[in-house]
């Protein structure tokens, strides 16, 4: 999976992240920066996601620049990666960041579940259709 395919599973399925998130920009412009993906939280809070493949200082490093690139205090940062190190996961804690480490099989069940729902959905139509 390519991380541009992460991002883009992310989007369609926030509930990985976090529930209720709701999607509000990709690729948002922080003077020049790019983060890749900005949600309001359940409780009105901007949420700011760098996403990762494969977590490593740099990604954590996009953390804390953007964290000083946004002026709202109440917007959270987080980092989220199929995987990401142990240590680094210690330091992200300590630092007051989040972190999420979504695994492979999730994205594809949650693109597989949400594939097949909607064609149940088309055929419930169809027969709804012919019926009428």
């Amino acid at each position: 999976m390519k991380e541009a395919d992460l991002v883009n599973a992310l989007i369609v399925n926030s509930d990985l992240i976090e529930p209720g998130l709701s999607f509000k920009e990709k690729e948002v412009n922080l003077d020049g920066k790019r983060c890749d993906l900005l949600f309001v939280d359940n409780n009105g809070k901007d949420l700011y996601v760098e996403v990762k493949k494969h977590a490593d200082l740099h990604g954590a490093g996009q953390l804390v620049l953007y964290n000083g690139l946004v002026s709202n205090r109440s917007a959270r940062f987080m980092l989220v990666a199929l995987s990401i190190a142990d240590k680094l996961v210690q330091g992200l804690h300590r630092g007051g960041y989040e972190y999420v480490e979504v695994k492979d099989e999730d994205i594809y069940y949650s693109f597989f579940s949400s594939s097949m729902k909607e064609a149940a959905e088309r055929v419930i139509r169809a027969n709804e259709k012919v019926k009428s």
